[in-house]
């Protein structure tokens, strides 16, 4: 807000805490706090308190877009009367407190700008995802297709059934399918023995020996710039709702999305102002309850497990609807 062109600025330190510390959670944050930069240019120092396994690659995603100081999340004081002594000004979370608002029917930029900036975003640009960084070397086999495929929960992971089909497309198009993920969380959630890192799982092991043969197994191997990098020189990221997409947002690269508890509305990812750029989301076919998060009008439901208990939106993706995108995509 400005009066005779002079911006009301009341501190010189602003505090961004991305509180919650999911890979898909941190980069949907980035283009609010990238449009907040925008915003005040000058006279205002910006912290960004990121979880430490992500610092090194949020500096590389804000590095084109101002000037910030980036903190660890752990060492941020969770003691308000710490916080008053050392004077560190305002303070936004990139998630809601005490629950006051469900992000289940609501697009996760859209959301992070009410938490961090308590705005909405006035442009489908301003809902871009930071891509500007640099892409380093990747020295593999070229051209291949990446795919992720750890899952945070039953309702998100690639069926060896539905993924097999969709490799051995990609090998008869003589690209080397290149599989990636971990089977280490940084991120913890509620569960029936208190607040424990997420199990992540795969089912790679239920893919034939002769399948994977072909592939470049890359789990485990690489830190997260260096996946940045290697899906940026992919000719295409295929994989279902997890952070490695959101990942894959970052760079100008060919993704299929699927999707099994949200809707495309609610999860797109815009770059250069368009939600459809160089992407095709993929959706359960016939199956009523897919979506759930999307069509759900309460709160009280942990969309991490299955209301039916049987997570079928996953056998229900068919891969020809996979095969279809990478098709229109020009693989």
């Amino acid at each position: 807000m400005y009066r005779r062109g002079e911006q009301i600025v009341h501190h010189e330190h602003m505090n961004f805490v991305l509180a919650h510390g999911a890979l898909g959670d941190v980069i949907t944050s980035l283009p609010a706090i990238i449009a907040a930069r925008r915003l005040y240019l000058d006279g205002l120092t910006m912290n960004v308190w990121v979880p430490s396994h992500l610092l090194e690659l949020v500096k590389v995603l804000l590095a084109p877009y101002g000037t910030f100081v980036f903190k660890r999340f752990e060492d941020f004081p969770m003691k308000a009367a710490d916080r008053d002594v050392q004077q560190m000004g305002p303070i936004s979370y990139n998630f809601m407190q005490l629950n006051t608002h469900t992000r289940n029917r609501v697009h996760l930029v859209d959301y992070a700008f009410g938490c961090l900036t308590d705005s909405k975003p006035e442009s489908m640009a301003e809902r871009n995802y930071p891509t500007a960084a640099p892409i380093g070397p990747f020295s593999g086999p070229i051209p291949y297709v990446v795919f992720p495929v750890g899952a945070t929960s039953d309702n998100k992971l690639f069926r060896a059934s539905v993924m097999a089909p969709i490799l051995k497309w990609v090998i008869a198009n003589k690209y080397t399918p290149v599989i990636v993920g971990t089977d280490k969380s940084f991120v913890k959630a509620q569960n029936s023995t208190g607040i424990q890192p997420i199990v992540l799982r795969d089912e790679t092991e239920f893919l034939s020996d002769d399948l994977l043969a072909q592939c470049l197994d890359l789990r485990n191997k690489t830190t997260l710039v260096q996946l940045r990098d290697i899906c940026g020189h992919a000719s295409a990221v295929v994989g279902v709702d997890g952070g490695t997409l959101h990942l894959a947002g970052t760079t100008d690269t060919n993704i299929i999305y699927a999707l099994t508890t949200t809707v495309p509305k609610h999860r797109v990812i815009v770059r250069r102002g368009d939600p459809g750029h160089n992407i095709r989301y993929v959706v359960p076919r016939d199956l009523e309850c897919a979506g759930c998060q999307s069509n759900w009008r309460m709160s009280y439901q942990d969309f991490r497990f299955c209301a039916y208990g049987d997570s079928l939106c996953t056998e229900k993706l068919d891969p020809e609807d996979f095969i279809t995108g990478l098709k229109e995509l020009g693989l």
